[in-house]
Formats: C-alpha cells, sequence, structure tokens
C-alpha cells in the first residue's frame, strides 16, 4: 500500500519536476548577459573597487565617499569578484544563489504549513513570476532580500514553536543581513509575519517570551559590522561631503534616512511623485500570470479571517499586507520594490490552485489563466513579427519546445486543472526565454557605453588616458583599463587621451572649432525602459542617439 502510494505520489510530481528543471534554467539563463540598466553596473563599479583595493570598510564611486545602500551586497559581489574574477557573471552568482534560497525557504515554509504539492505550486509560482525572472537577469539588490527574508521567516517560525539555538541563530543572522542590505525597514515584513501570527491566534502571551528579547538583541549584534563600516567612514570623518553637506552621520542615515527617511519623503532624496494605487496595478504585470489568482485568493483569506475561520498559518498574510501598505503610502515606488514579498504571494496563491486541483474544477480559474496564457502567446507572436523578424528560427524552436512540453503535460498530470497550472507556468517561461533570448541582447547592443568599451579594450587595450563625461557606469565597469571622469576643460589638456563624449559634447566641440578626431561612434538606446519605437524594427533607429570616442586634436570631424 505504501509502495502505491508512492508511485501515484511520484507521477503526479513528474511533471511539476520536469517545469521546475526549465524554470531554474530561464532564471540562469540570463546570467551572463551584459548590463542593459545602470544600477547593476554602479553596484559593479563599487563592489570592484572594493575588491581591487582591499577596503571592505568605505564605499567608494568615482573617488568620492558614496552614502546610498548598505554593504551587505557589495561584500558578496567583491567576495565573488576576487574569487572568479571580475565580470558579469561573478556579480549576478552570488544574487541568484540568494533568490534560489527563497525559492528553497518558500518551498519550506509551505510544506511546514500545508503539503508538498502546496509547496511545490508556491514555488512554481516564485519562479515564474514576470519580474522576478526580469530582475534575475536585471539584479539589483531583491534576490539578495528575497533569500534572506524567506530563511528569517522560516527560523523565527521555527523558534516560535520550539526554541532551538540552530534556528534563533540562523534567523537572527539572516535578519541582519537583510537589514545590511536594504535597511531596518526589513524588520517590518519579518516582524509582521510573527507578530500576526500570535495576534490572530490570540495568544499574546506568546509575543512576552524571553526569546523575543533575545532574538532582537542578536540582530543588533549581527548588524555591528555595518555599524562599525558606516562609523569608520562618515562618523568619524564630519568633514566630509555628502549630499551637499557635511557633518552626515552614517549611521543615522542607515538607522532612519536610508529607507524610513524615504517613506516620510524628508531625507536627504525626495520624491514628489506617488500613487497609493501603484502596486495594485504594477502587480497585474510584474506578478503575471498569477496576479489575478492571487488577488482572488487574497480576498479568500481576508474573508476566511473575518469569518474567523481558523487558518494552518498568518504569517504569509500579515507579512505581505503590512509591508504592501507600507511600499503603497510611501513617495518612493518601483515596480521591484514588491519582489521580496513574492515568496509570501506565492504561498497565498498556491493554497487556492491547490483547492482547484484537489477539485478538478472551478471556473474563474479556467477562464483566468487560459485567457493569459493565450494573450501571453499571442504578444510573444506579434512581438517576433515586429521586433526581430529576421530570427524566426529562434521563435520557432520557442514555439515547439512550449508545444511538445504542452502535450507532456496534459497527458501525465492526471487532472486538466493541474495540466492548466502547468501550463501557465510553461507559457511564462516561454515569454521569458524569448525576452532572454532576443530582447535582452539587443538591448545589449544598442547600449552605445557597453559596444565603447568593447570596442576600446579590442582595438585600444593599452590606452593610458581613457576619459569621459556623465556616461553610463557599464562603460566604466566593461572597460579594462581605467576610466578618469573630469570636465570638459580638464579634458582638453589631454590631447592624447580617448574620450567618450555624447552629442551633446560633440555639438559642443564643433561649436568653438575644438580640433578633434573621431575613433568611432556608436548607437544608443538612452532608455531602460522599452519603448514602442523600439520595440518596431522599423522606426527602431529613431529612438536611438549616439556616442562617440574621439581624440581631441587631429582633423576636426
Amino acid at each position: 500500500m505504501n509502495r502505491f502510494a508512492f508511485s501515484i505520489l511520484y507521477a503526479q510530481k513528474k511533471p511539476y519536476l520536469l517545469v521546475l528543471v526549465i524554470a531554474i534554467l530561464v532564471n540562469l539563463a540570463g546570467i551572463g548577459v551584459k548590463y542593459f540598466t545602470d544600477d547593476p553596473a554602479l553596484y559593479s563599479v563599487l563592489a570592484r573597487n572594493m575588491a581591487q583595493s582591499f577596503n571592505f570598510t568605505d564605499l567608494m564611486y568615482h573617488g568620492k565617499d558614496w552614502l546610498d545602500k548598505p554593504h551587505f551586497p557589495f561584500w558578496m559581489t567583491a567576495i565573488s569578484f576576487k574569487i572568479l574574477g571580475i565580470n558579469t557573471i561573478a556579480y549576478k552568482l552570488p544574487a541568484l544563489l540568494f533568490f534560489f534560497l527563497s525559492a528553497i525557504y518558500t518551498y519550506k515554509l509551505a510544506k511546514k504549513f500545508y503539503d508538498v504539492e502546496t509547496a511545490l505550486i508556491a514555488v512554481l509560482i516564485l519562479l515564474t513570476a514576470q519580474h522576478v525572472v526580469m530582475s534575475n537577469t536585471d539584479v539589483r539588490a531583491e534576490p539578495y532580500i528575497m533569500g534572506l527574508l524567506m530563511g528569517a521567516v522560516y527560523h523565527f517560525c521555527k523558534v516560535k514553536d520550539r526554541f532551538t539555538w540552530a534556528d534563533i541563530l540562523l534567523a537572527t543572522l539572516f535578519t541582519a543581513c537583510a537589514v545590511m542590505t536594504k535597511g531596518i525597514y526589513l524588520l517590518i515584513p519579518i516582524g509582521s509575519g510573527i507578530v500576526g501570527d500570535y495576534l490572530f491566534r490570540k495568544d499574546i502571551k506568546g509575543l512576552f517570551q524571553w526569546k523575543w528579547l533575545l532574538s532582537f538583541v542578536l540582530v543588533a549584534v549581527f548588524v555591528l559590522p555595518e555599524i562599525y563600516t558606516l562609523y569608520i567612514q562618515f562618523d568619524t570623518h564630519p568633514e566630509k561631503i555628502v549630499f551637499g553637506k557635511s557633518g552626515i552621520s552614517g549611521i543615522h542615515w542607515f538607522l532612519w534616512d536610508s529607507q524610513f527617511g524615504r517613506f516620510n519623503n524628508n531625507s536627504f532624496i525626495r520624491n514628489t511623485h506617488g500613487n497609493v494605487f501603484f502596486f495594485v496595478h504594477t502587480l497585474l504585470w510584474a506578478f503575471a500570470p498569477w496576479a489575478l489568482l492571487f488577488y482572488f485568493a487574497l480576498f479568500r483569506v481576508i474573508h476566511k479571517i473575518i469569518k474567523k475561520i481558523v487558518l494552518p498559518e498568518y504569517i504569509t498574510i500579515s507579512g505581505a499586507l503590512i509591508m504592501l501598505l507600507v511600499f503603497s503610502i510611501s513617495k518612493f515606488q518601483l515596480p521591484f520594490y514588491t519582489n521580496i514579498l513574492f515568496p509570501f504571494f506565492a504561498i497565498i496563491t498556491a493554497v487556492f490552485i491547490k483547492e482547484v486541483i484537489g477539485s478538478n474544477k472551478n471556473l474563474f480559474f479556467s477562464i483566468s489563466q487560459y485567457t493569459i496564457s493565450v494573450l501571453l502567446i499571442m504578444a510573444v507572436v506579434v512581438l517576433n513579427f515586429i521586433f526581430a523578424p529576421g530570427r524566426w528560427p529562434v521563435f520557432l524552436m520557442l514555439g515547439i519546445a512550449l508545444a511538445l512540453i504542452t502535450w507532456y503535460i496534459y497527458n501525465y498530470s492526471e487532472t486538466k486543472m493541474r495540466a492548466l497550472f502547468l501550463f501557465t507556468c510553461c507559457v511564462s517561461l516561454f515569454v521569458n526565454s524569448y525576452m532572454v533570448t532576443l530582447v535582452y541582447p539587443t538591448l545589449v547592443d544598442l547600449k552605445g557605453d557597453v559596444q565603447a568599451a568593447a570596442f576600446i579594450n579590442q582595438y585600444h587595450p593599452k590606452e593610458e588616458i581613457i576619459s569621459a563625461f556623465n556616461v553610463p557606469n557599464a562603460f566604466e565597469f566593461y572597460t579594462h583599463q581605467p576610466v578618469t571622469f573630469m570636465d570638459m576643460a580638464d579634458a582638453l589638456k589631454h590631447s592624447n587621451a580617448l574620450i567618450l563624449i555624447n552629442e551633446g559634447q560633440k555639438a559642443d566641440l564643433q561649436k568653438n572649432n575644438t580640433p578633434f578626431q573621431l575613433i568611432q561612434s556608436f548607437d544608443n538606446y538612452p532608455n531602460e525602459n522599452i519603448t514602442l519605437p523600439f520595440i518596431i524594427e522599423s522606426k527602431r533607429l529613431t529612438a536611438l542617439n549616439h556616442f562617440f570616442l574621439v581624440r581631441i586634436g587631429g582633423i576636426a570631424k
């Protein structure tokens, strides 16, 4: 009987495992894609300076003190650079490892309160959410936070059930590293998840146990490396100019200004924009193709709580909603902010999907997922004809792969609702495979800063002075020789220097009759977001400007 039950369970898992392997590969596929946005290049430059100088205390940018993010991801990247060399893969690898850690802990947390299939569904939702896959190519701090946040929540759950030193040390260490990645606001989703579970269970006494005081003390101890580095770099040097002011305390910035000052919009960096409903509509694409199911599942959970129906856990709903509310009322709103909550969203959604699979019928589930899947496939078909019509063999191969996998899951998933869930996963992976294979490489090819660096590395590898003016950070990172940033007046003193300039600076040189030799020009797409003129191949040139590699002196161009 046990063997029979195991064979049934294994048969059910096989389609899950196939899609899981594909999802992992797609999330890894962008690891070698060069930077097409500025933040990853900036973070790489900072970490490279740290690795090359052996100074793991100070964050320096163009020879000046830099105060904007805590140290943990830079430490991880610098260590990776020391081991693997300074390159794109070495920058992205540690972040991706932390992301996969978040998938592991999402599985463990869902399995702890539900069952194996719910846990597998949650992991697949996480691995196929649109902005997750995008962020694993365009890597910032969010993959680190996701792994650290879910590790902290899971081990605090275990501490809540039964105290062990291993769990409390892991929970507090993960929490401290999360704080050293993005700031103390990350205590909110961790704390609200645990506190919310106590409150909904009406176990107020559980909040006042010595183990929670110990947890607070341990987190404070583990955060001391960040406090020390900021104290050394800034608090001991009040004469340093940061944000145009002197006397800036790095510790005060870390404990307040870096996040809560932004949320209150009274810090050094301010924003006049912000909409309380920003993330409500942003999640429709960022958490696609699961957003509608998530909203429905969230409504069901809230309805059950109102009806006082006892739930297996209240951690995911408490951790997700409080932080989502904080994000929504903040003036600083970017689409990738909510990525750190996607593991919570995935578990909430997975519980609903598991119920649908169990009943094998749900009209809302069927209509929403078939509609979204068909629309996504049609979008890629249209995109291929207007974006890269000459690359139809790649599109055809991806389409054939989707068809074969779809045939497999509909033949071996046993129930049509399970097959529909896995089909939706595959459609998301199809879309993102197209993005990684064609769209992102096209973006990189039309990033003039990246192409200028490659040109210099190939044709001017021994150049002594390479100068630039306000160009994206990828140019400095990918150029093998040191890049000097100076104003035009200083650059004119170096008649033999290679200089990368934009169209406006080239026009100024011509206007002032300054002689220069044009070495090479580079097409450049100046935006980070993809616009319609860029998408349409016949109109793409109208969306471009240019960078120019010149040498001052010689024949005027």
